[in-house]
């Protein structure tokens, strides 16, 4: 494969939206290898590129997506919460004992939302917003990175087999995509996989993965 075919595959297999027109032969190569020089900046002439178009098999994922569908339809059950906030914070032993006051005041009995995510050097935590003045006041300000509030959260209980399942997170993050929708976060505690976003993104974010997930209520 050469240097050029290897570059106009990879962002092909990127693009799920070109992938499934050129299926459909409803792309126009030509124009589609224009767009790939200018606008994904792929050093070749218009001809190499075609040519790397047209030896480009758009089914070659097929198998691995078609099963990773196939089981994400059996996810067990989904659930919604709204009105949540997240709060970034560097990663110290400041932060590390604010944390552990953050726990006294939430009530897990009552519903209300605490998840932590950690990076080297940073920490998120997610939680009602409700909360979020009094967990605010009992964190170090200037270890404060960024606060977010109006966010909503699908919860998508997983059968078993989604875990060992290729495929599974490139179906929803890419037909999320497609429909424009941005994701915050992602957050993974088998059996659950947790998606974040925009409040006034969740009911359309909702409809879609409902939808993959041919979830009846």
């Amino acid at each position: 494969m050469t240097n050029i075919t290897h570059e106009v595959w990879m962002v092909l297999d990127e693009d799920p939206s070109i992938r499934r027109e050129l299926q459909r032969g409803l792309i126009n190569t030509s124009a589609l290898a224009r767009y790939l020089i200018k606008g994904k900046n792929i050093d070749g002439t218009l001809d190499a590129v075609m040519n790397a178009i047209r030896r480009y098999p758009p089914d070659r994922f097929d198998d691995v997506f078609s099963k990773a569908t196939k089981t994400l339809s059996q996810a067990i059950n989904i659930s919604t919460k709204s009105n949540l906030a997240e709060i970034s914070l560097i990663k110290d032993a400041d932060v590390q004992k604010a944390l552990a006051d953050v726990f006294k005041i939430i009530s897990y009995i009552q519903g209300d939302t605490l998840r932590i995510m950690q990076a080297n050097n940073s920490v998120r935590i997610l939680i009602d917003e409700k909360n979020m003045e009094n967990v605010l006041a009992l964190l170090p300000k200037n270890k404060i990175i960024s606060k977010e509030a109006n966010l909503a959260e699908i919860n998508i209980y997983i059968h078993p087999l989604m875990q060992k399942t290729p495929g599974i997170l490139a179906i929803l993050a890419n037909e999320l995509a497609i429909n424009g929708i941005n994701i915050i976060e992602v957050m993974t505690c088998p059996p659950e996989m947790l998606f974040i976003f925009k409040k006034e993104e969740f009911q359309k974010a909702s409809d879609v993965i409902n939808q993959l997930c041919q979830f009846k209520k």
